[in-house]
């Protein structure tokens, strides 16, 4: 990910803000080379000597954004500074040859800056300012002889210690305004000879594992046509139990699954079936809070309870739900106590003695 700025100076902002930190230089400005004589203290001067565009990010399209808006690219650079030092006791350059050799072991140390630094681990308080996002690569260049007389010849200053870094990829947002997003069609709309439609999308299968002909929840971005595993394919069911169709000859392991519809298969996705021994609770439909759940599965004599949380994630402590259970078999058993929730999406496993948990499944509790 390219490093994104609101202004090209926030990017030499940024490269002082970590020289001073990391190597200790208290004067480290962006600005024109000063002699090197000026001072006896080490002192770093970054020069932003010349940009070039990105050729790969000429043809950007424009960037979608979660409200559906739309965004012009931004605009991608190479950058190239010129980093002089200064720092001399009567004609000796001890400063200045010390700081250049920080800043360029630095950088050796430390190619790519993650922004903003301020949110780095072990960032110290105040001492960054919230500049830029993404990553920032900072590489010393090479020289050669020609390069160095076009460079020194174009200062209106003498020859001093000094290097070259390319600072890239930078990116500066563009000042165009975004773009509303486009009007919505109503289904049905717009009638083709010809149907077209969006590849589906597998989000994700519960639960991973399943045990052997047990039942799964396929999570997509549409709802599919038929279900395509370990060679054979059957119809597509909101809930698919893996005990026809082929699928019950499917022994433990893992196995690519893909969905159709309408012609169109999506990505594979991994199908696990779990060993016979392992515990286990099969994939469920919506159910009402006020009654008791039903649950079927392998291995489940051991059962002590059911444990719920949200499906959107744990915000607190509270988030999750511990439920009794009842009529405990090896393939069975019952979860009391769902009126105590409120309706949603949950996760929901089972604890088998005092540490071993099934893998989820989700639960859409109704009303």
């Amino acid at each position: 990910m390219a490093a994104l700025f609101n202004d090209l100076h926030d990017v030499a902002q940024v490269l002082c803000e970590h020289i001073v930190e990391e190597t200790g230089i208290a004067d480290v400005q962006a600005g024109n080379p000063r002699l090197v004589g000026s001072t006896t203290e080490a002192a770093a001067r970054l020069t932003l000597l010349y940009t070039t565009p990105q050729p790969t990010h000429r043809n950007d399209p424009p960037e979608r954004q979660p409200d559906g808006t739309h965004r012009a690219p931004p605009l991608a650079l190479f950058c190239f500074y010129l980093v002089t030092t200064s720092g001399a006791d009567g004609d000796d350059p001890i400063a200045a040859h010390h700081a250049l050799g920080r800043i360029m072991t630095l950088y050796q140390d430390i190619p790519m800056l993650r922004l903003p630094l301020s949110d780095n681990a072990g960032s110290p308080v105040g001492a960054f300012t919230e500049l830029g996002e993404g990553r920032l690569g900072v590489t010393q260049v090479p020289m050669m002889l020609d390069q160095i007389d076009k460079i020194w010849t174009s200062m209106d200053v003498q020859l001093q210690p000094w290097a070259l870094f390319e600072v890239a990829p930078v990116q500066l947002r563009s000042q165009i305004p975004d773009t509303p997003p486009a009007p919505l069609v109503r289904p049905g709309g717009i009638g083709l000879d010809v149907r077209a439609g969006d590849r589906p999308v597998i989000v994700r299968i519960t639960p991973a594992p399943v045990r052997p002909q047990g039942r799964i929840r396929i999570d997509a971005s549409a709802t599919p046509d038929t279900v395509a595993v370990g060679g054979f394919v059957v119809p597509a069911t909101p809930i698919l139990a893996l005990d026809h169709g082929g699928l019950e000859d499917l022994v433990p392991g893992t196995y690519a699954l893909t969905i159709r519809r309408q012609g169109l298969s999506s990505r594979s996705a991994t199908l696990w079936i779990a060993e016979a021994g392992a515990p286990a609770i099969d994939a469920i439909d919506a159910h009402s809070r006020t009654a008791d759940l039903q649950l079927a599965g392998a291995n489940l004599s051991q059962t002590q309870a059911a444990m719920l949380w949200p499906d959107a994630g744990v915000n607190a402590p509270s988030d999750v739900h511990e439920l009794p259970v009842t009529a405990v078999t090896g393939t069975s058993l019952r979860v009391t106590g769902l009126g105590a929730l409120e309706p949603g999406t949950y996760r929901l496993a089972v604890r088998i003695g005092a540490h071993v948990f099934t893998p989820y499944v989700v639960l859409e509790l109704t009303a």
